[in-house]
């Protein structure tokens, strides 16, 4: 959840299941892969950033530089002669827009309550929300990538209050949020799909 440069309280437990959500994300980014036709070599290279950020993440808290800012980096670069080459540059310019606004958003939620959310967290919603503002191919891909973030938020809500429900996790217990963030990119356009909002 945090930065590189960000330690975490030495008290705070980690959370049994980080295991199963590694692998989950895994799963998310290999669909994703499959998903995404032309822009796959793109997408890979996100995939691989991501499960590597999780898993970083799960075990310690940290969503690092080299995962999430390179990741992101490297996604937009490759995108690029995609854009170029189906003469639609636009596509590629929404979709920079939908990654600022949706890592401003994060950015502002990290601010009001910097417990919840560290800057580890904005970082990987510039890559999550370009991924969904690709796939929402225009103007409306910058509302998909918010609405990624809000599943995101609604999967992270539902999954903790399981836990401690269960007594799998105490309040004491630090659960990473960028898993989370990595599963609402792919049951957003599904969620769209269902609240009428094709991508």
């Amino acid at each position: 959840m945090t930065t590189e440069a960000e330690t975490e309280a030495p008290s705070r437990r980690t959370s049994p299941w980080a295991g199963g959500v590694a692998l989950a994300a895994v799963a998310v980014c290999a669909l994703l892969v499959v998903e995404t036709k032309a822009a796959w070599p793109a997408f890979l290279i996100l995939a691989l950033a991501w499960a590597a950020a999780v898993a970083v993440d799960v075990v310690r808290h940290q969503l690092p530089d080299r995962y999430t800012l390179l990741g992101f980096l490297a996604f937009m670069g490759l995108l690029l002669p995609v854009a170029l080459l189906d003469g639609d540059l636009g596509r590629w310019g929404t979709t920079l827009v939908a990654a600022l606004v949706n890592a401003t958003l994060l950015f502002v939620l990290a601010f009001i309550n910097p417990r919840g959310f560290g800057l580890g967290d904005v970082k990987l919603g510039l890559s999550t929300g370009a991924a969904l503002g690709w796939l929402g191919a225009g103007w409306g891909g910058i509302g998909l990538a918010l609405l990624g973030s809000a599943v995101g938020f609604v999967l992270f809500a539902v999954t903790s209050g399981l836990l401690l429900a269960t007594g799998k996790a105490g309040r004491d217990t630090d659960i990473a949020f960028g898993p989370f963030m990595v599963a609402g990119v792919l049951l957003t356009p599904w969620v769209a799909g269902l609240l009428g909002l094709v991508p």
